[in-house]
């Protein structure tokens, strides 16, 4: 699979057995994204060049900049050799709001907080989650099984975060993948929230740990269980503990560890 995300740049080869060689290398692009919202610059993040749309709708929704991906009334990409510019058209109300929390930094690929502040800024109040449903302890190995197939891009790079959505069955029906793990999981979002098809009985997995700002964004979309296949924080098990979502760590075939919330897992023997 080919992709604006994805270059190749030859490079030299050394192995024991077969000393040094120059081949061709698949390698992930890594772009800044500047993000202008009525013509008011707010951040540049570093992203993957691909599903730009799904990850400006994510990204807004999830730092709480629009309710829903109606709010957003355009999107047009602008591409430069220094980058990509992302014209956003909103209310004039939402714009006035943005001017009050412009971040003016860079958004690294490993960020989440970029920007903010103060403490009150970074740790933020994150409200209850409505998803009353249980998944057995099955239909997430199952869902964990195919997640590497689906990576499509991943399987060329090898460097690619990322964010799954899998239905109560544990058939993942989207897949977004991205340098940053924040900016697949808002990618993924973003996708969410712009294709209501989807059915939203389900839960999302990760392929990166579980921070802090990764749970409080699935808690914005009021998805009730977030599967990484590596391990947690404290502060995201806390809060995800106060935002009623149930976080499962260190997922692979054959393992996971429940920390919150466990009454959403049907464990082997128990019945939905």
């Amino acid at each position: 699979m080919t992709s604006n995300a994805i270059i190749e740049r030859e490079a030299l080869k050394w192995t024991l057995d077969g000393g040094a060689e120059l081949e061709l290398n698949s390698i992930a692009e890594e772009v800044p994204l500047a993000l202008v919202f009525n013509g008011e610059p707010f951040a540049v993040m570093m992203v993957s060049p691909s599903d730009l749309t799904d990850f400006v709708v994510g990204f807004s929704f999830t730092e709480n900049l629009i309710s829903d991906a109606g709010e957003i009334d355009g999107i047009e990409f602008t591409h430069s050799e220094k980058g990509i510019t992302a014209y956003i058209s909103v209310s004039r109300t939402i714009s006035d709001d943005l001017r009050k929390r412009k971040k003016n930094v860079v958004g690294r690929t490993g960020c989440g907080l970029c920007g903010e502040e103060t403490l009150e800024g970074a740790i933020r109040v994150v409200s209850k989650v409505n998803a009353p449903e249980s998944f057995k302890t099955e239909v997430i190995q199952r869902a964990l099984q195919s997640l590497e197939t689906l990576q499509t891009m991943n399987h060329e790079v090898g460097t690619l975060h990322g964010a799954a959505w899998s239905d109560r069955d544990g058939s993942i029906s989207l897949v977004k993948e991205d340098v940053g793990r924040h900016n697949a999981l808002d990618k993924l979002i973003g996708a969410l929230l712009l294709n209501p098809e989807y059915a939203r009985q389900g839960f999302i997995l990760i392929t990166s740990r579980a921070s802090y700002e990764m749970v409080t964004k699935v808690a914005r979309a009021n998805v009730g269980l977030l599967v990484a296949v590596s391990g947690p924080t404290s502060l995201a098990i806390k809060t995800a503990i106060n935002s009623d979502v149930t976080l499962v760590g260190f997922a692979r075939n054959g393992r996971q560890t429940i920390y919150s919330h466990k009454e959403r897992i049907l464990l082997e023997g128990d019945a939905l």
